[in-house]
């Protein structure tokens, strides 16, 4: 590829989604780091507005093989790990106090709900939840275990079957082969004056660019989409959202497993990391979103009037 950028032709070679620019550069070759999967995977920025993406990409149909039983996401759900409910729900504390101090209850859609704890949360707040999650056998524990309305599949397999009062998109819209087609559907399927709610990692936080292709939530080939602060608002406004409020999150897990991804062996391993880690990694995780520095971004928006 040419230093200046080159632009993708023909069939299966993306353009970007927030400009809609083919042109692109090198940035860099990455790996599966989480489950250690075989092959190497091209990230690309655009040249217009610098969006990063993963250029070429397997299809969807590949993918989300990628999303297999071993992810550690899916650990409570399959029974390697146990954990109370009020324990799983308390992990979405900040998420169900800012939607319910910015939003009337009522019908709630959880785009890539897992294993559902959050909808079981916001259930007990008063609120008609549903949910859609890729994984079969993590979206029948949802309704078998929790008793909860869960539909199997793709966000764009599933019949939404909205209006709902608030969508939320945690850890999606970086997933999907096309973001403007699941905004599309969240505009559709919102209710005047709802909210949306997308968070995703910070591509732009100082943490991403320090171990670069090392770092955790790079996450490949899950991850497609990288987006920043200013992008993340953009694609949002492209798609006749406003955005209200952008909040900055930090998880000193992301970090610790950066520096494992870097180095090649675990962290916390020797006195040393365990200073670092009381340190450098808990410190860092709560000052930099104070700095709206955050690895982690949450933005609050509501169709554009």
């Amino acid at each position: 590829m040419a230093g200046d950028g080159t632009a993708d032709r023909g069939a299966g070679r993306e353009r970007c989604a927030v400009c809609g620019s083919g042109r692109k550069r090198p940035h860099w070759q990455v790996r599966d780091t989480l489950l250690g999967t075989q092959g190497r995977y091209d990230m690309v920025s655009c040249v217009e507005c610098g969006t990063l993406r993963m250029s070429p990409r397997p299809p969807f149909s590949e993918r989300r093989k990628a999303f297999s039983d071993r992810y550690p996401l899916f650990d409570w759900a399959l029974g390697r790990k146990q954990a109370a409910a009020e324990e799983r729900i308390a992990r979405f504390s900040s998420q169900m106090a800012q939607i319910n101090s910015r939003q009337r209850r009522g019908r709630l859609l959880d785009v890539g709900c897992g294993d559902g704890y959050f909808m079981l949360g916001m259930q007990r707040r008063g609120w008609e939840t549903r949910g859609i999650e890729l994984h079969e056998q993590v979206a029948a524990y949802a309704r078998d275990q929790l008793k909860l309305d869960v539909a199997a599949g793709a966000e764009h397999e599933v019949d939404w079957q909205g209006p709902y009062d608030c969508i939320t998109l945690f850890g999606v819209i970086e997933d999907v082969d096309d973001p403007n087609a699941c905004l599309e559907r969240c505009y559709q399927n919102l209710a005047a004056g709802g909210l949306l709610v997308v968070q995703t990692h910070n591509i732009a936080c100082p943490e991403a660019r320090w171990f670069g292709p090392d770092w955790f939530n790079i996450e490949a080939p899950r991850h497609v989409w990288h987006l920043s602060p200013r992008t993340l608002e953009r694609l949002l406004e492209n798609n006749s959202f406003r955005q209200d409020d952008l909040l900055h999150y930090g998880a000193a897990f992301v970090t610790e497993k950066s520096i494992e991804n870097r180095r090649g062996r675990h962290f916390p391993s020797s006195t040393l990391d365990r200073l670092i880690r009381r340190a450098v990694v808990g410190p860092a995780a709560r000052l930099m979103p104070r700095l709206k520095q955050g690895i982690m971004i949450e933005s609050y928006c509501r169709k554009q009037s």
